[in-house]
């Protein structure tokens, strides 16, 4: 009822016209046809890319070096694996209101420290591509505690004869890392990456905390375009179309992915 009635209804809808208000129309192809000639959509959809190129590689180095370390013999690791899941406990909302309020121009203590300390002027919202890659740095730190702990569990779970007999041939911490630990963390990985390509396809509470689109409309992604399509007097359909084609990008992305390393021979791995 929750899940399936609702996708197979946005199907409905890409082919009528017509608000929240009803008043729906059958109008076929249209949206379709409207979507290629629309240029705030094709721009959206390059600030959601962008978005997605910035945050995956973040993604998967920051955490899983933070795993790495999580996974190592260090003292007080259990006070530092609660300090590390912090950030995950807090709501997307509340994470960039905090964030805001820090980089604030006339009074946020981070932006005041790059200034008086530092005299660097740092264009944290007021930049188009800064904002989009500032954004997705703070999209990363919300959900480092989460990647890290699956990272850490990944190499907790990997078989110490196998480090054991690679140490014993003379392999070294970091060749025993790349050559044993990193490709038996691939399913962990293509799990994470995944979870990031969704969630940056899907990027919009911080956005609308944050930016609400702007400068002008250069952190328009394409939720928070087909949300201005839904409740700012636009068309349903037209936003149900718009939502259509990124489940069908997030699935050629995926699929990409799952491609690209896989390790039966035939692909990268």
């Amino acid at each position: 009822m929750f899940i399936l009635v609702p996708f197979v209804y946005t199907f409905v809808l890409v082919f009528q016209d017509g608000s929240l208000l009803g008043d729906f129309r059958f109008v076929g192809l249209a949206n379709f046809a409207t979507i290629l000639s629309d240029s705030l959509f094709l721009s959206t959809l390059k600030n959601t890319l962008l978005f997605l190129v910035i945050l995956v590689p973040l993604t998967m180095t920051v955490p899983l070096a933070v795993g790495v370390l999580l996974s190592s013999k260090l003292a007080g690791l259990r006070f530092y694996r609660s300090l590390i899941y912090l950030p995950s406990l807090l709501s997307i909302v509340a994470t960039g209101l905090i964030w805001r309020v820090l980089v604030d121009p006339q009074s946020g203590p981070l932006n005041l420290f790059f200034q008086r300390v530092l005299d660097i002027e740092v264009p944290w919202l007021s930049n188009g591509t800064f904002a989009i890659f500032f954004i997705a740095v703070i999209t990363m730190w919300s959900s480092l505690g989460f990647n890290s702990i699956i990272f850490m569990a990944g190499l907790n779970d990997i078989p110490d004869e196998l480090v054991e007999a690679a140490r014993i041939d003379g392999a070294g911490m970091w060749r025993t890392f790349w050559s044993i630990k990193l490709p038996l963390l691939r399913p962990v990985m293509q799990f994470v990456l995944i979870l990031t390509t969704i969630a940056s396809v899907q990027v919009f509470d911080v956005i609308f905390v944050m930016t609400k689109g702007g400068p002008g409309t250069a952190t328009y992604t394409a939720m928070w375009y087909i949300y201005q399509n839904v409740f700012n007097g636009g068309s349903v359909g037209y936003a149900a179309t718009m939502s259509v084609i990124l489940l069908l990008l997030t699935l050629v992305i995926s699929a990409f992915y799952l491609r690209a390393t896989r390790s039966d021979g035939r692909g990268r791995g």
